[in-house]
């Protein structure tokens, strides 16, 4: 019985907003807002960055020397 109750309710509240027609009548526009402030201030830092030295050097580097077999074709 509480089941039937609920699904007629249901029905009538779908019948009841399809029913309904909408028309937009005026367009939405977003409030003005004045804001008037004074003081304040940012943060001061003082940044000083590592002393970085770039350059290069000649650099020799031995290569391993690589033999390369086949095997033999029979």
């Amino acid at each position: 019985m509480k089941k039937l109750a609920i699904q007629t309710m249901v029905v009538v509240a779908l019948l009841g907003t399809s029913a309904c027609k909408v028309n937009q009548t005026k367009q939405a526009e977003m409030p003005k807002v004045d804001v008037k402030t004074s003081g304040g201030q940012l943060p001061a830092y003082n940044v000083q960055g590592p002393d970085v030295k770039v350059g290069s050097k000649t650099e020799e580097v031995k290569v391993p020397t690589v033999k390369v077999t086949t095997p033999d074709k029979k």
